[in-house]
C-alpha cells in the first residue's frame, strides 16, 4: 500500500489546491463576470470534447490499463506500445473528423434555438477534442508507468489555474468576449502539450514500431479489449457528461450554466479518490495479472473505508455551509442548492464502494462492467427524460444519485458473488455516526457574517468529525497516517 498512500497524498495536495482555484474561479468570477450562458457554454464544450476523445481513443485507454504489463520493458522502450496507442488514437481522430463533418450541420441547426452560443462556436469542438485525446492516451500512458501524480497535477491544478488567468484578464477587461472563448480552449488543450513535452524529456515518448512483438494470440487480445474498452469508454462518458447536454436541449444554455456551477461544488466530494484510484488501478492490474487476491481484496477494502471518510468530511463542510454558498452565488443560481446536496450524495456513495470498477475491470470477469454500465446508461437517461421536465436541474441530480446507487450496489454484489470480498466492517457504520455528530454540532452555531461564520463552522465540524474519527480508530490508513506526523513534530 505504499506507493498507493504515497502517491494518493500527493496527488491529493494537487487536488485541494486546485479546488480552491477552482472555488474563487467557479464561485466568485464566473458568477461574477460571466453571464449564466458562458458558463453553460464553458460546461457544454468541455463535456462534449470528453465524449468525444472517448470515442476517438477507439477503446486504446483501456488496452494501455489492462495489457500493458505484458509490453513492460523500459530497455526496449515498452516494446514500442506508445506507437500502437498513438496510431490507434489517430485512426480515431480521423473517424471523429469524418462524423463531425457529415453531422454538424444538424448537430448545430439543433442548438441555434435554445444555445446560439453553443451554435455559433461548436467549431471549437475539433482542436478541443483533438487535445482532450491525446492528454487521455499520454496520461493512461504515464500512470501505467506508476506517475499517477502528474495526471492529477495537470487535470486538478495546471488547467485550473489557467482558466482561471484567463478569466481574471477577461475580468480586467483586457480581452474581449470571443478572446475568453479562445482562449479557454487553450487553457483546457494545455494539458496534453504539457504532457507530451514531460514525455519527450524523461525519455519515455517512443515511437518505435515492434510489430513483431505482437503475437497472434496478443493482438487477439488487444483487439478484444479495444472493442470492449470502445464500448464501456464511450458509454462511460456519455453517462458522466449527459446531464449538461440533456438540460442544455431541454432548458437551454442558462440553465446549463447554472446547473454546471451546481454539479461542481457536487463533484468536489468525489476529487480526493481520483489520485487514489489512479495508481491503486495500475497495481490491482498488476495483481490479477499474478493472481494475487489477497492484496487485491486489501486495496479494495482499504479504499472502501479512506474514501468513505474522506467523502463524508468533505460534503459535511460542504452542506454545512450550503446557505453561505448561495449568498456567495448570488440569486441567479439560487436553484443549485439541491443540485449540490444530490450530486454530492451521489460521490459520497460512488467513493464509499472503493475501487470495485477497478477490481472488475482489470479481472476475468471485465467484460460484465459493459452489462452494468449498459444498465446504468439507460437509467440514468431515462431517470433524466422522466425527471428533468418535472423537477428541473434537480431532476438530473436526482438521476445521477440514483443511478450511481443502483449501479456501485449491483457492483458490489457481483464482487461478493465472484470473487468473495467483502471490503466493509461494523467500522463503516461509525462514520454517518461520526458525521451526524459533527454535522448537529456544527448546526447549532448561531448566524455570524458571512466569512466569520463560515469559518467557524468549518473548524467545529473539522473538530468533531476529525476527533471522533481518530478517537474511534475507524481507518487503520487515518490513524497511522496523524501519528506518524505527530511523531515527525
Amino acid at each position: 500500500m505504499g506507493i498507493i498512500i504515497k502517491q494518493s497524498i500527493k496527488g491529493s495536495i494537487w487536488s485541494y489546491v486546485g479546488v480552491a482555484i477552482g472555488f474563487v474561479t467557479t464561485a466568485y468570477l464566473y458568477t461574477n463576470y460571466l453571464t449564466t450562458e458562458m458558463v453553460g457554454l464553458f460546461g457544454l464544450l468541455l463535456s462534449y470534447s470528453v465524449m468525444f476523445a472517448q470515442f476517438s481513443s477507439l477503446g486504446i485507454n483501456g488496452v494501455t490499463s489492462r495489457l500493458f504489463p505484458y509490453f513492460r520493458d523500459k530497455e526496449k522502450a515498452h516494446n514500442g506500445y506508445l506507437f500502437i496507442a498513438l496510431l490507434v488514437a489517430a485512426i480515431g481522430f480521423l473517424l471523429f473528423i469524418l462524423s463531425y463533418l457529415i453531422f454538424s450541420p444538424g448537430f448545430i441547426e439543433s442548438n441555434i434555438e435554445k444555445s446560439k452560443l453553443f451554435a455559433d462556436h461548436a467549431y471549437l469542438l475539433i482542436p478541443l477534442t483533438f487535445f482532450m485525446l491525446l492528454y487521455s492516451v499520454l496520461d493512461v500512458y504515464n500512470k501505467v508507468l506508476y506517475n499517477a501524480v502528474l495526471g492529477t497535477f495537470l487535470q486538478e491544478f495546471f488547467q485550473r489555474i489557467l482558466i482561471f488567468v484567463v478569466v481574471v484578464i477577461y475580468a480586467f477587461g483586457l480581452i474581449n468576449t470571443q478572446q475568453l472563448i479562445i482562449f479557454f480552449v487553450i487553457a483546457a488543450s494545455a494539458k496534453g502539450i504539457y504532457l507530451l513535452i514531460y514525455l519527450l524529456i524523461k525519455g519515455e515518448f517512443s515511437l518505435r514500431p515492434k510489430f513483431d512483438f505482437v503475437t497472434k494470440k496478443l493482438r487477439k487480445e488487444i483487439f478484444s479489449v479495444a472493442m470492449f474498452s470502445t464500448l464501456t469508454g464511450v458509454g462511460g462518458s456519455l453517462v458522466f457528461n449527459i446531464d449538461k447536454i440533456v438540460i442544455n436541449q431541454t432548458l437551454g444554455l442558462s440553465s446549463t450554466g447554472v446547473y454546471t456551477v451546481g454539479f461542481f461544488f457536487g463533484i468536489l466530494v468525489l476529487i480526493p479518490s481520483r489520485p487514489l484510484l489512479r495508481i491503486s488501478g495500475t497495481l490491482v492490474a498488476d495483481a490479477w495479472k499474478r493472481n494475487d487476491k489477497k492484496y487485491i481484496s486489501d486495496i479494495y477494502s482499504r479504499s472502501c473505508i479512506n474514501q468513505f471518510i474522506i467523502a463524508a468530511f468533505l460534503f459535511g463542510g460542504i452542506w454545512i455551509n450550503i446557505d453561505n454558498i448561495l449568498v456567495i452565488l448570488g440569486p441567479e443560481y439560487e436553484g443549485v442548492k439541491w443540485v449540490i446536496f444530490f450530486i454530492g450524495i451521489a460521490n459520497v456513495i460512488e467513493m464509499a464502494t472503493g475501487g470495485n470498477a477497478q477490481v472488475i475491470a482489470y479481472s476475468k470477469y471485465y467484460r460484465a462492467s459493459l452489462y452494468f454500465l449498459i444498465i446504468l446508461m439507460v437509467l440514468v437517461i431515462v431517470l433524466m427524460l422522466l425527471l428533468i421536465p418535472v423537477w428541473g436541474i434537480v431532476g438530473a441530480a436526482i438521476a445521477i444519485a440514483v443511478s450511481i446507487f443502483a449501479n456501485n450496489l449491483m457492483r458490489y454484489l457481483f464482487i461478493l458473488w465472484k470473487s468473495k470480498m467483502q471490503p466493509f466492517t461494523v467500522k463503516f457504520l461509525l462514520v454517518p455516526v461520526v458525521f451526524l455528530a459533527a454535522y448537529f454540532l456544527s448546526s447549532l452555531l448561531t448566524q455570524l457574517q458571512l466569512i466569520p461564520d463560515i469559518l467557524m463552522r468549518s473548524v467545529i465540524f473539522t473538530i468533531v468529525f476529525g476527533g471522533l474519527i481518530l478517537w474511534f480508530r475507524v481507518s487503520d490508513d487515518v490513524d497511522g497516517v496523524v501519528r506518524k506526523h505527530l511523531r515527525r513534530e
